[in-house]
């Protein structure tokens, strides 16, 4: 009976330590690499990569390709380029788009469309294979996020309707806005202080509201009155020569600024 009553208790603890090593080894079990996979960083998990980018891409027979491209969120594009010269030529076009397996690359619905990376605030126009560019002008192929753009500079005002303004004010300062990450606006008039807000949208549409300036009197208001009179106007940018411009509704030109520095 004692040596029945032995090989219960040897059994039980074979059975007990056999439990508890099979639990450590299921703990310890290497993960399935397609879960390692999934869990990664990559661009379309890790970035705000929906927005509208902007760039001039090299072109065999042009001055350049001006190329602008808004990607959203639900997997729509729009892309709008124009071939610069004496006779500047624009095309659009949209469709759907999927990201590649590795969540870097956006691959068009149109076929014959390069596809393009996605990175911090940029996307990289790929050749047909999917490669980076490479040579003196891979940096050209780079476009970049337009809201970045605006923010972060001081835009003096230039020209109204592409004609160079003249300041009269005897005391008032450079007119010029400035954009701020928070979707607000600051920026003085050539005599008052304004403030507000702005909007963008897709295919760099721009809208500002909220205006409001001091009520300082100057010797010549013509230039802060058309200077309000452009901004509750606007409904678009664009970037040309390193210049903002903006356009109005019917996409004529209202106003035109240039960074300060």
């Amino acid at each position: 009976m004692k040596s029945t009553l032995i090989n219960s208790l040897g059994l039980t603890l074979l059975l007990v330590v056999w439990s508890c090593n099979s639990g450590t080894k299921k703990e310890t079990q290497p993960m399935d690499p397609s879960q390692m996979e999934a869990k990664a960083d990559n661009s379309q998990n890790s970035l705000d990569w929906a927005g509208t980018y902007e760039g001039v891409v090299p072109c065999a027979s042009c001055e350049g390709i001006k190329t602008v491209v808004t990607i959203n969120d639900d997997n729509t594009y729009l892309v709008k380029e124009t071939y610069l010269g004496n006779e500047p030529t624009s095309f659009e076009s949209k469709g759907t788009f999927k990201w590649d397996d590795q969540g870097q690359k956006l691959l068009l619905s149109d076929s014959d469309r390069h596809p393009y990376f996605v990175g911090e605030n940029t996307l990289t126009l790929l050749d047909a294979d999917g490669n980076r560019p490479t040579g003196e002008l891979k940096s050209a192929y780079v476009l970049k996020k337009v809201t970045d753009q605006l923010v972060g500079e001081k835009w003096h005002l230039v020209a109204f309707r592409g004609d160079e303004i003249q300041l009269k004010e005897a005391k008032g300062g450079h007119p010029f806005v400035e954009f701020n990450d928070d979707f607000t606006i600051h920026g003085n008039t050539g005599c008052n202080d304004l403030q507000g807000a702005y909007e963008v949208g897709d295919a760099l549409k721009l809208k500002f509201s909220k205006l409001i300036n001091t009520l300082k009197s100057c010797p010549e208001m013509e230039t802060e009155n058309e200077f309000i009179k452009t901004m509750n106007a606007t409904r678009s940018y664009a970037f040309e020569k390193r210049a903002l411009v903006m356009y109005d509704e019917n996409h004529q030109k209202l106003a035109t600024f240039k960074a300060a520095n």
